[in-house]
């Protein structure tokens, strides 16, 4: 008997809500207990005290490294995430072709949760049993490691706890890319970044992708696989102030999303409840192995990697809207890949 059979609120919407809550405070409320400690400690007597102290043991955790815990991702997997929204899941044709070994996976859009890349994807039972050898497994985590911000996975002390125990979150800087990818290590990235989420508008399927050729040219030295993963519905889950564009851009370079939302109505931080968030797997691209490549070679592998992008969204937004059982209705207007 699994875990999912003794406990009732697994695989159903209170243990989705409940992952939720776990992980939605963790990210978009990591800077508040900082800024708080730093305020008290400027508040003097045993303020002060108690904000050195918390700034000590956030500290603390920033240096340790915690042990990766295979039941804390069990968790995620029992409560199932899915279970939240009207419906979530990875989809296409293309799922038996998800190598277990030298393949980037590249999530599209980061929206402002980025449900696809966090749900389908690093929380995902179905993703994870894809795209490893033995998901789960000890004393160290094999499978596909989830690459993110680099201020979000070091510098906020409690989501570095969940990012540690995980043993599958880690930096997105080009050291950790060259590190990993050396060891044939599979690899998940949202490519768009903060620049996708600034871009976000509810209803519109956007993303942006033109200018990161460094993936493509980590992924040419190594000879890697490229996946390209298109949720639709991602735009869908929030509500977001569209307004002074250039200005959150700007916020951007500073590793800051530039974005504010509004979901589900009863929690606004958390996503709308009625949301699709529909996963499309792509067929693989293979790159060829280039050691030194080229500017000529990056561009013209960047160039492949937007077409084959651009040939899914194509076909999935004709699938969708074809009036069968699996179906739904064809995407918003404002449709980009840029």
């Amino acid at each position: 008997m699994n875990s999912s059979d003794r406990n009732p609120i697994y695989g159903t919407w209170i243990g989705g809500f409940l992952g939720h809550s776990i992980l939605i405070p963790l990210w978009t409320l990591s800077p508040i207990p900082l800024i708080a400690a730093l305020i008290m400690t400027f508040q003097g007597g045993l303020w002060t005290v108690l904000g050195l102290l918390t700034l000590l043991v956030f500290g603390a955790i920033s240096i340790a490294r915690f042990p990766y815990s295979p039941k804390v991702v069990k968790f995620f997997y029992d409560v199932d995430l899915t279970r939240y929204y009207r419906k979530c899941e990875l989809r296409g044709p293309n799922l038996g072709k998800m190598a277990k070994e030298k393949t980037l996976f590249m999530f599209h859009p980061h929206g402002v949760l980025a449900s696809g890349f966090v749900v389908n994807g690093c929380w995902g039972r179905h993703f994870n049993a894809l795209t490893a050898e033995k998901d789960l497994d000890e004393p160290r985590n094999t499978g596909t490691v989830f690459l993110i911000a680099r201020n979000l996975r070091e510098y906020a002390p409690l989501f570095k706890v969940l990012c540690d125990l995980s043993g599958r979150l880690e930096s997105a800087t080009r050291g950790n890319i060259l590190k990993l990818m050396g060891k044939g290590r599979n690899l998940a990235i949202i490519p768009g970044g903060f620049e996708d989420a600034t871009f976000h508008t509810r209803g519109k399927e956007r993303t942006m992708m033109r200018p990161r050729k460094g993936l493509i040219k980590y992924a040419l030295q190594h000879g890697y696989r490229v996946t390209p993963i298109y949720t639709f519905g991602e735009s869908e889950t929030y509500h977001t102030f569209t307004g002074l564009l250039k200005e959150r851009l700007a916020l951007n370079k500073y590793s800051i999303p530039g974005v504010l939302f509004f979901g589900w109505w009863k929690l606004p931080i958390f996503p709308r409840v009625d949301s699709e968030v529909l996963s499309f797997v792509g067929p693989p691209l293979q790159l060829p192995t280039l050691p030194e490549p080229s500017p000529a070679d990056v561009d013209e592998w960047h160039g492949k990697y937007l077409q084959a992008l651009t040939d899914l969204l194509t076909r999935t937004r004709r699938r969708r809207a074809s009036p069968t059982p699996s179906s739904r209705s064809g995407d918003a207007p404002g449709d980009r890949c840029g």
